[in-house]
């Protein structure tokens, strides 16, 4: 299954963003993720607000704990995180 996972990070974080950038590279780079793509988001002026990523799950549960393993979510830079089944209507990702 598909899973949307997205992360609205704290205000004032950027610090801390800096500082786990090697460690998250590392986390993404782990062969047994089945992450389809990965981004960040960004406002108006193009400062960074969050991460959003679609990967490939078995369940809810696995899609959460890929969450939780994260080291921005480890360290609390997310003010909400969300999970979600995403179904895919109109194009594909191949």
């Amino acid at each position: 299954m598909l899973f949307v996972i997205s992360g609205i990070l704290k205000p004032g974080v950027e610090r801390e963003l800096a500082a786990l950038s090697a460690e998250l590279s590392e986390f993404l780079a782990q062969p047994f993720r089945q992450l389809s793509l990965a981004g960040v988001l960004r406002d108006r002026e193009g400062r960074k607000q969050g991460y959003l990523a679609l990967i490939e799950a078995d369940s809810f549960e696995s899609a959460e704990r890929h969450l939780r393993e994260s080291p921005f979510y480890r360290q609390g830079l997310y003010e909400r995180t969300d999970v979600w089944e995403y179904m895919v209507e109109v194009g594909s990702l191949s």
